[in-house]
């Protein structure tokens, strides 16, 4: 574990703006908590508790908006530091995510205030939603919430996980069904949701069987379209498009875990978990920062996803921190 290296990815990390809350913020924050703990730095972690309790007096689950809130952050802060009121706030996101309508598959869509995406589900939300839900059920032994997560998230997994490539498609809409491309960074966040859910599920429940064969299914996948540099193309399966390392950070953090916790098989995925990390460090910089993160990619043609510039962001850094932090 190189700290020095953990060190300069945190303090360039704490330079963005968070505007409570945006995709990615929950898991730069999640990322530097492990990252002041790794190097015994309090700093991260003063940082991530003070956006949080900022969160939580001025009122949580207040909007739609909020449905990307950092739920399993807020979790975080609570089993640390034993304030209810970051407990009471999680019960509070929970039931305004149990409150979004369902779509006729079952999939609870999270911005039915607006017109436009009224019916319409996103990849990113597998890791913003279900994840924290399932630590939730674990924290208060309420299986209640187990099943609110693993209902999300397979209902999530059937509409977006194509059948035969095992990949994930960006969006879905009720009225014309799969959208947007096979984007790189949303199969991360696929990837994290399933792992990062499946990690505190209890080993028998109902759902788990399928959410780990679509798991798998998904890393076979994966494997398949892999660059031999160790990246993926930003849209999966056009190799016209450029090289991004989003999910490349994702792919060598969650395949870790998912070892740790008996999900994957390290004989069948170890040398690509070795692989993926060795070419996503080679994207930081001596500044701290991680290349080739594109900006934020709505659902739309090829285009779209071709033409993305890159950054320095969260949804890049906090996955970062997460793999360097890990033994």
């Amino acid at each position: 574990m190189d700290t020095e290296l953990i060190r300069r990815v945190a303090a360039q990390t704490m330079r963005w703006n968070f505007r409570m809350w945006g995709f990615g913020e929950g898991i730069a924050l999640r990322g530097l908590v492990r990252a002041g703990k790794a190097v015994g730095s309090s700093e991260p972690h003063g940082f991530v508790n003070a956006l949080l309790r900022a969160y939580i007096g001025r009122g949580v689950a207040k909007s739609p908006e909020e449905h990307i809130a950092p739920g399993a952050e807020l979790l975080m802060l609570y089993e640390q530091t034993g304030d209810t009121s970051a407990l009471d706030a999680g019960l509070k996101l929970a039931q305004m995510h149990a409150s979004f309508p369902a779509n006729r598959n079952g999939a609870r869509t999270h911005r039915a205030d607006l017109p436009g995406w009224r019916s319409q589900i996103w990849v990113d939300c597998m890791d913003a939603e279900a994840p924290f839900l399932a630590r939730l059920g674990k924290i208060t032994g309420d299986d209640h919430y187990f099943n609110q997560a693993t209902d999300e998230l397979t209902a999530y997994a059937r509409l977006l996980q194509d059948e035969t490539s095992g990949l994930f498609h960006h969006g879905y809409e009720e009225a014309c069904g799969v959208n947007g491309q096979v984007w790189a960074r949303g199969n991360g966040w696929a990837l994290l949701g399933l792992v990062e859910t499946l990690a505190v599920l209890p080993l028998q429940h109902p759902a788990g069987a399928e959410l780990r064969e679509r798991l798998h299914r998904l890393c076979r996948g994966l494997a398949v379209h892999q660059h031999a540099e160790g990246l993926w193309h930003t849209v999966i399966t056009n190799d016209e498009t450029y090289l991004e390392s989003t999910l490349a950070v994702m792919t060598a953090y969650a395949f870790r875990e998912a070892f740790e916790h008996g999900l994957l098989k390290r004989d069948e995925f170890g040398e690509m978990e070795r692989r993926t990390r060795a070419a996503a460090l080679k994207c930081v910089t001596d500044d701290g920062t991680l290349r080739l993160v594109s900006d934020a990619t709505p659902v739309g043609e090829l285009k779209m996803y071709a033409t993305r510039t890159f950054g320095v962001f969260p949804w890049g850094q906090g996955p970062l921190l997460l793999m360097l932090s890990q033994k």
